[in-house]
């Protein structure tokens, strides 16, 4: 599938009963065809930075696990000679 034909059913999806006049505006109207690639442009960023937000929260939560591990091991050494 070429990267019009993803755009295109993007905009068919989020609207199922206009498939019909969507598929002639897309041809017809540039700017409705320009409308349609930023908002495919727009949905593919958003879902770029929702991947890259969820491996940062991943990254954190690791981060955090070791430091409690850390701060653990430390109190074991201060608190224990």
């Amino acid at each position: 599938m070429g990267q019009i034909d993803k755009q295109l059913q993007v905009i068919k999806n989020k609207f199922p009963a206009q498939n019909e006049r969507i598929g002639k505006l897309f041809q017809m109207n540039e700017d409705f065809h320009t409308l349609c690639l930023d908002y495919f442009l727009c949905l593919r960023q958003m879902q770029k930075l929702e991947r890259e937000t969820d491996e940062q929260t991943l990254s954190i939560a690791e981060f955090s696990d070791l430091r409690k591990e850390l701060e653990n091991e430390l109190k074991r050494f201060i608190f224990n000679g």
